[in-house]
């Protein structure tokens, strides 16, 4: 138990950075909270997270015409899950620099221009007039925002749901391994728009919020660790199946008290019910194709 709980963690939440990642109501939501409410069901059901249909391989897309939005971040894109994501995704847009990450990830015209993403949205200062020019010639729309108070994403996510498309999940790629303050932002992004499943994801890591209520879990792509952490308020109460070291409502998991790291996965399916929003945090790894 020793590996799944520790207690006197000195890191303290003071609040909201005071920026571009400042609390505030999310607008709103349109299709794409109306069909979290269809995906509900009734009073009591569990939200059901599977991330396998996101990952089919390339020559294998869903048939879904609600697949999910993929947003590209201005961090590393791994190619192998690039690929996987962009075959079932709905719509594609870029957050500012994170075309140039695109464009650099392939070395030949022929796979590049496979790769066209509907939408690049930021205030573009960080953008390589090259890659912009080549991109609006091969049918990429540009939304220019220059608005300092929110960030890429938050632009990224507001332009997703003025489409209009009934999705159910929007995947955010390059989400880790950057800076600190940039990785903290992509966890506001996940409180700020709590009714729409928003997977953040890089090579090897994941993390996604669970709002109050209960959640099924599928594992195939997830562990075999990972981690419940109570971002910003206390987490009163958590009841899980499924893992290692299971929670049954003994403790309340608060940032500066008691935190869920190192659990371990152990069944294909996980099921956690809680009181308020908790954070996620687990390896990603891709299927092997069949």
């Amino acid at each position: 138990m020793q590996a799944l709980l520790f207690t006197s963690i000195v890191l303290t939440m003071s609040g909201a950075p005071s920026h571009a990642s400042s609390s505030s109501s999310a607008p709103a939501l349109g299709q794409l909270q109306e069909g979290v409410r269809h995906m509900r069901g009734g009073h009591g059901e569990s939200l059901l997270h599977d991330f396998l249909p996101l990952v089919k391989p390339a020559d294998q897309p869903t048939s879904d015409p609600n697949g999910p939005a993929l947003i590209l971040v201005n961090y590393k894109l791994p190619r192998e899950i690039l690929e996987r994501l962009w075959s079932n995704a709905s719509v594609r847009v870029c957050a500012d620099g994170a075309i140039n990450r695109l464009y650099s990830s392939f070395d030949l015209e022929e796979d590049r221009s496979k790769y066209i993403p509907e939408y690049i949205r930021g205030d573009l200062d960080s953008v390589d007039d090259k890659v912009k020019d080549y991109y609006v010639e091969k049918g990429t729309k540009i939304v220019h925002d220059t608005d300092q108070d929110t960030t890429d994403l938050e632009k990224c996510m507001d332009l997703v749901n003025s489409l209009g498309y009934p999705m159910l999940q929007v995947i955010v790629l390059g989400a880790f391994g950057g800076r600190l303050d940039h990785e903290f932002s992509h966890y506001h992004v996940l409180y700020k728009y709590p009714d729409i499943k928003i997977l953040l994801l890089s090579r090897n890591r994941s993390a996604f919020l669970l709002r109050s209520g209960s959640h099924k879990i599928r594992t195939e792509c997830l562990g075999p660790t990972c981690g419940l952490i109570p971002l910003g308020a206390p987490c009163r109460k958590i009841e899980t199946t499924g893992l290692k070291w299971d929670i049954h409502g003994e403790s309340q998991l608060q940032i500066g008290s008691f935190v869920s790291t190192s659990n371990r996965i152990v069944e294909e399916e996980v099921e956690v019910t809680v009181s308020d929003p908790i954070l996620w945090v687990s390896e990603f790894r891709v299927p092997e194709s069949k």
